[in-house]
């Protein structure tokens, strides 16, 4: 009996792992390291760009005080779906308004890895389970001077499998600087510190914390505007550059692009696949209030990541 409940379990977690370890292969580590993935188009089709790009939609979650640099007091609704290997799926949804004067965000994620066969130690088929992790957080900012900020969130991750689950308690600061007379954005988070309530086992996975820094610049003689992020992962002891930008067109059309260092650690035998490894891009359109976004980034041989987001501006 016992044998066969341990068998359940490890088969239900060596399942989760490989899973994540196929959704995780665009620039993401270790255990939870779904939290360093983009969940919306626009920054998908940037390689995961969004560390000093004040005009991303998931600035809640990779640096918080670019809420108030964005130049924008409108309140936002933001609505995001994403297509991951092996028939994974994610969603957020984002609110963006301002509280009491302070620009603020509450975002929800969701991350679905489907339903699995269950067998037990004779290999006779038991029934199936399904597993998924979702995030709910809130993100504010608030103004040091003109031109500087700082920004922090908290937010509750619980991730299933079946009737066993692992909740984590998350907190981001941050801070952001913006340059009007360069056009240059700069900014630096700390991401992901935060403290275990539970775990699936009596192993305690370490939390991803990373630390971050960015740089956006707009060209002055090209409609085009540049970034530069690196993040290091402490426990992992390992970074990743990304490079990325977006051009704009008439119309409000826009164009994306980016890349990202997670191609080092990806080469094959395969000079072409070996190029374009994790290379994003993507394409954007504004029609008065709206904005729809589609991205798509080359994992190599973990897969393609394609995503479709919309934003409104009431």
């Amino acid at each position: 009996m016992w044998t066969s409940i341990r068998y359940r379990y490890y088969s239900r977690f060596v399942t989760v792992s490989l899973l994540l370890m196929i959704v995780t292969q665009v620039d993401a580590v270790g255990a939870y390291s779904i939290l360093e993935l983009p969940f919306h188009a626009r920054s998908l089709s940037m390689a995961g760009i969004g560390t000093a790009d004040p005009r991303g939609q998931d600035v809640s979650a990779f640096n918080p005080a670019l809420l108030a640099l964005s130049g924008n007091e409108s309140q936002y609704f933001y609505l995001s779906l994403l297509s991951h290997p092996a028939g994974i799926k994610s969603g957020a949804v984002v609110w963006q308004a301002s509280f009491r004067g302070f620009p603020a965000a509450i975002t929800m994620r969701h991350v679905s890895y489907g339903d699995f066969t269950e067998f037990d130690d004779d290999g006779n088929r038991t029934g199936t389970y399904g597993a998924g992790d979702s995030w709910i957080s809130a993100a504010a900012s608030y103004p040091l001077m003109p031109g500087v900020a700082v920004g922090g969130s908290a937010g509750l991750l619980v991730s299933q499998v079946d009737d066993v689950s692992a909740t984590l308690g998350l907190i981001s600061i941050s801070t952001a600087i913006n340059v009007p007379r360069y056009d240059l954005h700069v900014g630096l988070a700390v991401n992901n510190l935060g403290v275990t309530f539970s775990s699936f086992t009596k192993h305690v996975e370490a939390i991803p914390t990373s630390v971050a820094v960015g740089i956006t610049k707009k060209l002055k003689y090209l409609p085009l505007e540049l970034s530069v992020d690196g993040s290091w992962w402490s426990k992992e002891e390992r970074g990743v550059l990304r490079v990325g930008g977006e051009f704009k067109l008439p119309h409000d059309l826009y164009l994306r692009w980016g890349t990202s260092s997670y191609k080092l650690g990806q080469m094959t035998q395969n000079l072409y696949r070996d190029i374009i490894t994790g290379t994003a891009l993507g394409v954007g359109l504004k029609i008065d209030k709206l904005a729809v976004d589609l991205g798509i980034n080359y994992g190599g041989v973990a897969g393609v990541i394609m995503g479709v987001g919309t934003s409104w501006r009431f």
